[in-house]
């Protein structure tokens, strides 16, 4: 397995960290194969994310680098990792990546752990224009957006 260097902020590519192994991480993945955009894709399964890039990752989003893993994934109860500390959960991840169910997306400054797949979307400003639609009278589709400021994936409070 490689490891991975810096992780890159670029404002007109995305940097998607996710797992192979796990069903939010297939489903996320693709969405963006299905739109034209520039996006790195790093599977944990073939690649290693350096600890010191997990802990940029956790800072970024304001989380302990235990909160990236989700805790159903493990075979252990939760009780006994109520005392572990950033190490003890870099060892976890470095050898379990489907500890890391929710992918992480990067795209310039906003980094957003992934609950949802199509939550991807809203780093792409895409909604529901763009997409084909019929029209009975062979007028043209009306493609354009016509919401403001309006989410139509709902966010986790």
């Amino acid at each position: 397995m490689k490891n991975m260097g810096v992780i890159a902020r670029d404002e007109n590519q995305l940097t998607l960290i996710y797992s192979s192994n796990t069903r939010v991480g297939i489903h996320t993945l693709s969405y963006l194969t299905g739109i034209d955009a520039r996006y790195l894709a790093i599977d944990l399964a073939k690649t290693k994310v350096a600890d010191t890039q997990w802990a940029e990752i956790a800072d970024s989003l304001g989380v302990k680098i235990g909160d990236l893993v989700d805790k159903r994934q493990l075979d252990i109860d939760t009780e006994s990792t109520a005392n572990f500390n950033s190490n003890d959960w870099l060892k976890i991840i470095q050898n379990n990546d489907s500890v890391i169910s929710r992918p992480i997306a990067i795209m310039g400054k906003r980094t957003k752990q992934i609950d949802n797949p199509p939550e991807i979307m809203e780093f792409f400003g895409v909604e529901s224009a763009g997409l084909k639609q019929s029209t009975p009278s062979g007028t043209e589709p009306d493609i354009e957006s016509n919401t403001e400021n309006e989410k139509f994936i709902e966010k986790n409070k």
